[in-house]
């Protein structure tokens, strides 16, 4: 039986000294740079050089595809998207969030080898041991042990190293009449009823039990008294998404400063109106019409 660089080696047509060198070598193989979020802390960012992003795509695709992701992932999903996400709570009267704290970070090759052994069932026909090349795959996806926010592989390996915490929350949340979701580290729980504080207990243990720590500083209880969101997204009272006021009057506004005032980057723009046409396609035509008498609003804002 052949490992599994020679099978990527005949798979991509490389050379195998080369991936070995590669492979072995492959924390050497990230640019690292911080970029600031939006409360002002550094995301510490580990991009990947094209040799070894190509790599991370085929382990993506031929090996941690393949693994089951619950339901209740809604990010990194085919099909799925942020509107798709909120539009599954629409109907709670009450929303609690919470995140998982350094989420990729916390990801280790202690979760891949785990989640591989319990999976290798799914390789049986293939012409190498996926157990025995675990070290490979790690060397492969993780620097050094760990997951990185950068790495093209981490998204789809998050997803499968959370399945069985995500069904056991599935299954608990069930028997309260709730309705649980999970959007990378954001993690939701909507309600009709009232969600009491108690539930959150139940989450640190489970979180706990695959080597995650709640991120307590951003757990956050609304109902319809205030706001209520759902990544980035409104929940009107209307049981309807919304991109919110606040953003709806800024994308108003950096349409009105470059069809009157040819101000603003258009590339910038395009990508509100879009975003805004995905959320709310009837305040999108409205703003559409609402300029149309400048001319075609989409060719002057990239013209």
């Amino acid at each position: 039986m052949a490992d599994m660089i020679h099978y990527i080696s005949e798979d991509l047509k490389l050379d195998r000294i080369y991936l070995e060198n590669l492979i072995a070598h492959s924390a050497h193989y990230y640019r690292t740079y911080d970029i600031k979020k939006p409360d002002g802390r550094l995301r510490h960012i580990s991009h990947p050089s094209p040799e070894l992003k190509t790599l991370q795509y085929w382990c993506a695709e031929n090996i941690f595809s393949l693994f089951p992701v619950s339901n209740a992932a809604f990010a990194y999903r085919k099909g799925l998207s942020i509107k798709k996400h909120a539009e599954y709570h629409v109907k709670g009267k009450f929303i609690l969030h919470m995140d998982i704290e350094k989420f990729f970070e916390s990801i280790t090759d202690n979760h891949t080898f785990e989640l591989i052994s319990k999976n290798s069932h799914l390789f049986i026909d293939k012409p190498f041991d996926i157990v025995e090349d675990v070290d490979t795959i790690n060397n492969i996806c993780l620097k050094t042990g760990r997951m990185c926010i950068g790495s093209v592989s981490s998204p789809v390996i998050s997803n499968a190293v959370l399945y069985d915490f995500d069904n056991a929350i599935i299954e608990h949340c069930r028997t309260h009449g709730f309705k649980y979701s999970r959007y990378a580290d954001d993690m939701y729980i909507s309600s009709e009823t009232y969600i009491d504080s108690s539930i959150i207990d139940f989450f640190i243990k489970e979180l706990e039990k695959k080597g995650f720590r709640l991120n307590k500083k951003k757990t956050r209880f609304m109902s319809q008294k205030g706001k209520r969101s759902i990544t980035g997204l409104v929940i009107t009272n209307e049981k309807k998404v919304s991109v919110g006021l606040d953003l709806r009057q800024k994308i108003k506004s950096m349409v009105y400063n470059k069809m009157i005032k040819d101000e603003g980057d258009p590339n910038v723009i395009m990508g509100y109106l879009s975003f805004l046409k995905d959320v709310e396609p009837l305040s999108y035509n409205k703003i559409i019409i609402k300029y149309s008498k400048y001319g075609n609003v989409i060719e002057k804002i990239l013209s």
